[in-house]
């Protein structure tokens, strides 16, 4: 039986080359730039959940039978990129849409090539890191004040294409056609961000609005030998390897927690290495002792997805060249109005500008009102 659990756990044993420490996978401490200050409206989690609230466990991949994740992914394929900051990061704003939504149609999974190409560096100088590294304060800042598409604008390529309007979001033709900027994509932004440490506040956070994006110090047993150490401990990791914030080289999603039935406490974990590493990309690890400094350093989102609404409701509409524009309705003015064809045309371009002034009122306002209710704690039962 144990041989067969390390099978199925899937991890291989570290190769020779592994005696090396094993390189940074894409974080970088931004600290320096990014004071640990709340930005928006949202309260701080700590202030709305009591600790008596708080479950023994939570997993927002089963609540109540209902799967509430949207899927894995790797980021070293099809190339290496040190690309967690962006994974992690994203993965748990991913997950708070669904969440959010109720898990409705359709899975939102956002741009992680958009967001390498152009989140800029902490620094300002002008650069755009993507594979060489970052962190969640500089995504959640950046979606704060700008809208970002979701994958389908612009597949992983795992490499740094630089920041341009096609390297956002594009499409292509065949033939000489070519490939071109498509500007009005369905956008997804951040009304609020902020930050939480320690187990009791990092369990609030992700009770009242969904699952938050942390730093953590992997090392080689952790990447190589994660198999061999979970067996011994009820399918946790368990480490007590002293660690410091000069160790953290990774960001990863955590998604809940829970108990063994020993009565040891973990976090649940998403990787971003693949399903084929861990339990299917994901981990348990123990809860409550800052295990690989995970209750160190995390990050929240709250997100926004006021012209994914607008589309799915009709008041937006795509076209293969320019993106989403607004509905415009013509059909049956000249009947109803007794027009001469040009007249109903030109009614047609002058309701046209009308309808499209009043859909963007529509729009702002049912954002407005959506907002109120984003801005609330989750209610899980």
């Amino acid at each position: 039986m144990l041989s067969r659990a390390v099978v199925i756990l899937g991890a291989a044993q570290a190769p020779a080359a592994s005696k090396q420490q094993h390189g940074n996978h894409g974080y970088k401490n931004v600290d320096a730039w990014f004071p640990k200050e709340n930005m928006g409206p949202a309260a701080a989690a700590e202030s709305l959940v009591a600790e008596e609230a708080l479950p023994s466990h939570l997993d927002y991949r089963n609540i109540g039978g209902q799967n509430l994740v949207t899927g894995d992914w790797n980021q070293h394929i099809p190339q290496y990129c040190g690309a967690c900051w962006v994974h992690g990061t994203l993965s748990a704003l991913n997950d708070r849409i669904k969440l959010m939504r109720n898990g409705a149609y359709p899975d939102v999974r956002l741009g992680r090539q958009s967001i390498v190409n152009c989140v800029p560096s902490a620094e300002g100088d002008g650069t755009f890191p993507g594979c060489n590294g970052g962190a969640p304060p500089m995504i959640h800042d950046y979606m704060y004040k700008n809208r970002v598409p979701d994958e389908t604008c612009m597949p992983y390529q795992a490499k740094n294409m630089g920041c341009s309007a096609d390297t956002v979001c594009r499409n292509c033709g065949t033939g000489d056609a070519g490939c071109w900027a498509v500007k009005n994509f369905v956008g997804y932004g951040l009304s609020s961000y902020g930050y939480v440490a320690g187990e009791k506040p990092m369990m609030k956070e992700i009770f009242a609005r969904g699952p938050i994006a942390c730093s953590f110090a992997t090392d080689d047993p952790f990447m190589y030998n994660y198999s061999e150490n979970v067996v011994r401990h009820e399918g946790v990791y368990v480490t007590r390897q002293n660690k410091t914030a000069a160790d953290i080289d990774h960001i990863m999603e955590v998604a809940g927690w829970g108990e063994t039935a020993s009565g040891r406490k973990y976090w649940v974990v998403r990787n971003s290495w693949g399903t084929y590493w861990g339990e299917a990309g994901w981990l348990k690890l123990e809860r409550g002792v800052n295990s690989l400094m995970v209750e160190e350093d995390c990050s929240w989102g709250v997100p926004t997805w006021e012209s994914l609404d607008a589309a799915l409701e009709g008041e937006t509409l795509g076209d293969y060249k320019h993106g989403q524009q607004p509905k415009v309705v013509y059909g049956g003015l000249a009947e109803l109005g007794g027009l001469s064809k040009d007249g109903a045309l030109l009614s047609c371009v002058a309701l046209g500008a009308f309808v499209a002034g009043i859909t963007a009122t529509m729009v702002v306002t049912k954002s407005i009102r959506r907002q109120r209710v984003r801005e609330q704690p989750l209610i899980l039962g």
